[in-house]
């Protein structure tokens, strides 16, 4: 219902990526080509099968995971960082369009879906965004991906479980290293109760070296998680 209200409040007339004319809504952000796109990257992926990052046909698991083993389960994305899937999460994050997580936690919820390997989950966490990004965003886009993969999965999703306890400079131009070190000890699980003996589906918005995930699985881990799977909406380029 409030999906159906923001669309007559809000009309869309414009897809959310390329900005093609026409008729959209929350349920369809985007065009058909925009669509085929997405569906087209995640169909032609060839992934790491422990990360989700992308590889060579020839190979089964990427670097990364070769030379240190993850500390969560599994991690898998709807799409590559790039083209559509990048620019989709590129909108939500900097153009405040609430409305494209409804479409896209949907997908990602499809991806969870479809791999044996995410169950059981007792419970949904999105990774916590930082102080300054709420301030300037005015929401946290991977509690609102985490909200709608709840939902569609008949899962609870908690969102002040596991919260961010030190303010990082941005990753972007870091190194792996240095982004690991930068992430050390930046999260912290406030009531360990809840997740105590759980099985975590970790939410978040792009994996990229990995060092975010695998902190926070750490930071849940250590405070009593069975076991943590991540979920993302795009991935980026293992070697």
């Amino acid at each position: 219902m409030l999906n159906f209200l923001l669309d007559i409040i809000f009309p869309m007339d414009r897809c959310s990526l390329c900005q093609k004319p026409g008729r959209y809504s929350t349920t369809r952000p985007w065009c058909d080509e925009c669509a085929e796109a997405i569906r087209s990257m995640h169909e032609k992926m060839h992934i790491c099968d422990r990360c989700g990052k992308v590889i060579d046909e020839d190979k089964f698991l990427c670097r990364d995971c070769l030379e240190k083993e993850p500390p969560f389960a599994i991690a898998r994305a709807v799409g590559p960082y790039e083209d559509s899937c990048r620019i989709a999460i590129k909108v939500l994050k900097f153009l405040g369009k609430k409305n494209l997580a409804v479409v896209m936690g949907s997908m990602m919820a499809e991806v969870v879906e479809k791999e044996p390997r995410f169950f059981p989950i007792d419970l949904i966490i999105p990774v916590p965004a930082s102080r300054g990004h709420i301030q300037q965003r005015g929401f946290n886009q991977t509690a609102e991906l985490a909200r709608v993969i709840g939902k569609k999965l008949k899962i609870k999703m908690e969102d002040k479980v596991l919260i961010r306890v030190k303010e990082t400079p941005p990753q972007r131009e870091l190194s792996k290293e240095e982004r690991e070190k930068n992430l050390l000890f930046a999260f912290k699980v406030q009531d360990k109760e809840k997740i105590y003996r759980k099985n975590i589906l970790l939410v978040d918005d792009v994996y990229t070296t990995g060092s975010t995930s695998r902190e926070c699985t750490r930071t849940l881990l250590e405070a009593g998680a069975a076991r943590v799977a991540v979920i993302t909406w795009a991935t980026g380029h293992g070697f």
